[in-house]
């Protein structure tokens, strides 16, 4: 399974003699850099936690080289420190692991040519690597109806994703949560979405889908079998259905349609779209104009249950109803 690994830089350590405190920092690793400039006095450190990148990994041990540089900033004189070296992050270990640095910067004088300068700064740089799976799921929670509004980056509309839909994390600010839609009719579109109140994520990991739901309809029952039980719908008499197999899909929207029987099923307005066109639904309601309506809403989170973690393996669909007299 493939891992994300979140580099950062964890906090900054000023020792020995003191050569200034405008300080800049500059690390880079695998092609991504970061920059910080900060005040820092000598004897104090201070706290960054800002992020030097993403990197996916299916090893183990994840081993990168780091490059380091640190600026004292001077109106006449830089004075400039490097280190390098390469550390190794367990991809087994989820708890955070930091990684240490030491860059000596010798403070330089010049004038016409001529150097001086004997004090000679120390600062310790702590790296803090983070590792969680890099594909993720949205979760089903009550408070919004098992959907999770986002924003699209490509054209900044505002979409909903259904429950256990697979995401790929690409990196996380102060505000938002950045990933791409790996499934559904969003699928390899780059989104976003708003933290939590508490600046967590709302996204769930370690989620097993199930393999593929087989489901019946009977036209002239006019019943729904889905593991050898039986559910009681309503078709459209001037829109028969015809005998053959149609997907069934990953719901694509909330339905307005469910909202007055939300107190009856929680998820009453998940809808599962049979074939992947025209707007024929599996859903749960009192009437149809089309669909096939489940009118035990009583029953319908069964349904739900069964269908939501389901996968037939093509990105877009949960399963398969077969259709029969």
């Amino acid at each position: 399974m493939f891992k994300s690994v979140q580099l950062k830089l964890s906090k900054i350590k000023y020792l020995g003699d003191s050569i200034g405190d405008d300080i800049r920092v500059e690390i880079e690793v695998l092609g991504k850099f970061l920059r910080v400039d900060k005040r820092i006095k000598a004897g104090t450190s201070v706290e960054i936690n800002r992020e030097i990148g993403r990197f996916e990994t299916d090893r183990g041990l994840f081993q990168v080289e780091v490059f380091i540089t640190i600026i004292e900033k001077d109106l006449l004189f830089n004075d400039v420190g490097k280190t390098n070296g390469s550390i190794k992050i367990n991809t087994a270990i989820t708890k955070p692991q930091q990684f240490f640095f030491e860059v000596q910067v010798r403070e330089t004088r010049s004038i016409f040519r001529k150097f001086w300068g004997k004090s000679i700064a120390v600062f310790e740089i702590t790296l803090e690597a983070e590792v969680s799976d890099a594909v993720r799921y949205v979760p089903d929670d009550d408070e919004i109806h098992g959907w999770l509004a986002v924003r699209l980056e490509d054209d900044k509309s505002v979409v909903s994703l259904p429950a256990y839909l697979e995401v790929k994390i690409e990196y996380i600010d102060t505000k938002r949560e950045y990933f791409t839609i790996l499934e559904g009719p969003y699928r390899g579109r780059p989104a976003s979405v708003k933290l939590r109140d508490n600046s967590s994520s709302w996204f769930l990991t370690g989620v097993q889908y199930e393999p593929m739901i087989r489901a019946k309809y009977s036209i002239s029952q006019k019943i729904l079998i889905l593991k050898g039980k039986k559910y009681k719908t309503v078709d459209y008499p001037e829109m028969p259905w015809l005998r053959g197999v149609y997907d069934i899909e990953i719901p694509d929207y909330p339905h307005k349609g469910g909202r007055n029987y939300l107190k009856k099923s929680k998820r009453a307005m998940t809808w599962f779209r049979i074939g992947h066109s025209g707007e024929r639904y599996l859903h749960t309601g009192a009437w149809s104009l089309g669909c096939i309506t489940i009118i035990e809403t009583e029953r319908w989170m069964e349904i739900y249950n069964a269908l939501i973690k389901a996968r037939k393996g093509d990105f877009m669909s949960v399963g398969v109803l077969e259709v029969i007299d």
